[in-house]
Order: structure tokens, then sequence, then C-alpha cells
């Protein structure tokens, strides 16, 4: 029997700003069989990669304190969840998703200052999403249908908190932060692997900040300035086709990265054309090709340096550990690292580590021959450890 699906949105929840639906909560509903929507007219979220249908199986907007959960998602074609425009504190727990053809969850805010409704550089009305709460879900086999997918997509979005999901086997980015609107967002204690299964140039998480909004998170006025968003306590493993864990592209900045436990890939933290004050300590990077890679146009100004430190950089050979801005003002705040390579031969600023350091450079970063597995995991257990107390 083959059953020829047209809904495409099968629970609509939708207030205004001003006049919004409260409290409503979704519970052990079992969410199947809603059409594709590839086709459907799309929007551009703002200044990353990505075209958006604004829609979902189960549509929030207008709403505050929507919970779901213990649900299940599954052969949905759309997008699971959509948080669109105005909504404070959703919530998605204990949900499964599975066989999706596009995002799991996507979060898409409107914004004012063009003649375009919906877009813009101003974020002051309010009228997006802010303090989601993505949390102890589980989410496998998405993007079916559309390759540019997620488990959970933001943009115009701000103030939420991802923490203890699980993800996996996933064309593209497991978790992806479109822009760097207001900030102060939260990623915290998930796992993610087997991303980037159809596509290159990204990672398990990526973030995009090619476009300024004006919001009022960072100081309560209208301003340029960002709440840094925080990536801790995760395990990923940046399996097929990632080239960091955390891709901080084009203009991404203000993250704080730090206390992760990271496997494989290219690089270790990335930051590029025009990202700054993105900064990575005490996170292990097991097997990969260097630690930091800073670069791109232009060079960061002094006091908006990218900083790399008290990390454990596990290379799989020899060479240079990081690449970023060795001299001048905007130079890369780099010291207190531990790196391992087959032979503990290390180089950073086309100079052998201890040459560097004799001028100053990197104090407190010591080359030792890669340990043997079990004390690498060893030293995630501690880590994992340490966040449990």
């Amino acid at each position: 029997t083959f059953v020829a699906v047209t809904t495409d949105t099968l629970v609509n929840i939708k207030g205004t700003q001003q006049n919004p639906v409260k409290n409503v909560t979704i519970s052990a509903i079992n969410f199947r069989d809603a059409a594709y929507t590839y086709l459907s007219p799309h929007g551009m979220p703002s200044g990353g990669d990505w075209g958006l249908q604004r829609m979902g199986s189960v549509f929030l907007e207008g709403t505050e304190n929507t919970i779901i959960q213990n649900a299940i998602f599954t052969r949905i074609d759309g997008i699971g969840i959509m948080i669109s425009g105005y909504n404070r504190y959703a919530t998605v727990e204990y949900c499964h998703f599975s066989w999706i053809g596009d995002s799991a969850i996507a979060s898409w805010g409107y914004t004012k200052g063009t003649s375009v409704p919906g877009m813009g550089w101003d974020g002051t009305d309010g009228n997006h999403p802010r303090f989601n709460q993505i949390r102890y879900n589980y989410a496998h086999e998405l993007g079916i249908w559309e390759k540019q997918s997620s488990f959970y997509f933001q943009s115009q979005t701000c103030l939420s908190t991802i923490a203890n999901n699980i993800f996996f086997n996933g064309p593209r980015a497991g978790i992806n932060f479109n822009d760097g609107f207001g900030g102060g967002s939260n990623l915290t204690q998930n796992i993610l692997f087997n991303t980037c299964r159809e596509s290159g140039d990204h990672g398990p998480f990526n973030s995009w900040d090619r476009q300024v909004y004006v919001t009022d998170i960072a100081t309560g006025s209208p301003s340029t300035l960002k709440v840094p968003d925080d990536i801790s306590f995760n395990f990923i493993i940046a399996n097929y086709n990632s080239q960091e864990a955390i891709d901080n592209d084009d203009g991404s900045c203000y993250y704080k990265t730090h206390h992760n436990f990271f496997v494989y890939s290219g690089n270790g933290m990335k930051s590029d054309f025009g990202g700054h004050d993105n900064i990575h300590h005490d996170n292990i990077y097991a097997y990969v090709g260097r630690g930091f890679s800073v670069g791109g146009s232009g060079t960061q100004l002094e006091g908006h340096e990218d900083q790399f430190y008290n990390n454990k950089v596990v290379m799989i050979a020899d060479g240079e550990y990081g690449s970023g801005t060795c001299q001048g003002p905007g130079k890369t705040v780099v010291h207190d690292n531990q790196i391992y390579t087959p032979t503990a031969t290390v180089t950073e600023c086309g100079m052998a580590l201890k040459q560097w350091q004799e001028l100053g450079n990197d104090v407190g970063t010591t080359a030792g021959v890669t340990p043997q597995d079990d004390v690498i995991i060893g030293w995630g257990k501690e880590l994992f450890t340490l966040n449990n107390k």
C-alpha cells in the first residue's frame, strides 16, 4: 500500500508577540508522514549559507513556555519542528527524531531594517526566539531529502540552550548557527558524530557571522555587540568529511570553546575571514592535523585576538601545530598547550617550537611523543568526571 501525503503541518500553534499562546504542552505523541517541503517557498534566514522554508510538522509562532516532550518524529519529509518569530522558552526535550527529510528542529526569527518583511539588521523589537531549551533529544538519519540540514539550526535567535542531546548520521553539520544574532547561547554536554557524510568544508558544529545585527541582548540597549556563545563539555567525533569539530567560519566571533573532547578532523580550532575573539582553552584534540588555524582576509585588531591555551593536542604527524598571526598587532594568543606527535617534532610560525619560544613566544607549551590510546581516553574520562562534579 502506498500513501501519498499532502499535509505538511500536523500541529500549528500560532499567536502574536502582543497576544502569545501560553503554556501549551505536547507530550507522548507520535508524529509521522508529513509531506515534503523542499520545493515550498524559501527565504534567506540571514547571512549564512542556508535558504529555508518557514514551516514544520509542528509549527510554533507567537508562543511562550511551549513544551514538546517525549514525542517521536519519524518519516517527516520536511522540518520536524519550526520555532518561528516571537517565542520565549520553547522547550523540546526527550524526543526521538529519525528519518527526517530536512532538519529536526529549526529556529528562525524576524528582523527589520529593509524593504523585505522580516529581514534586516534591526532585531530590537524582540520578534524572535529567545531561551530555546533543546535538551535530552536523540536524533539520527536526518537530511534525507534536503542536504543543507541539521539536528538543530538557528537564525535570528539567541540565548538558546542545547544540552545533553545525541545526534548522528546526517549529511551536513549536526548543529548550525547561521549568524551571531545577540549571542548568549550555550551548547553543552552533547554527543555528535557521523556528520558531514554527504558534504565537506564543514564540521559537526558550524557557524557563520557575515551580517551585523543590532539587538539589546548584550547591553540592554541597542548595540552591535553580542554576548559570547559558550561551547563546553561536549564529546564530538569529527569523522567523515569534517574539517574540524567546531567550524567558526566567515566572521564568527565571541565564542568560548572549552573543556570539550574532540576526536579527528584537520584542525582543532578554526577562525577565519574576519573572525575574532574566539577562545579555545582546556580542550582535548585527539588525532587531528593541527591544533589551530586562524586566518582568512585581514588581521585581527589588538584586543580582539583569538586565543588558544591550556589545550592537549594529539597530532597524527610531526610538523606545525598551529597557523595564526605570528607578529604585530592582533597576534594570536597562544600559550601553555601540550602537543603530542609521533616523534615530538613540533614547529610554529616557521620555526622549531623551542626556537620560537626562545624569542619569547608561546610560553609554557610543551612537545611530547604521542601517548597510548588508553591514556588519551583517560584524559576524556577525567574531563567528563570534572563536569559531573
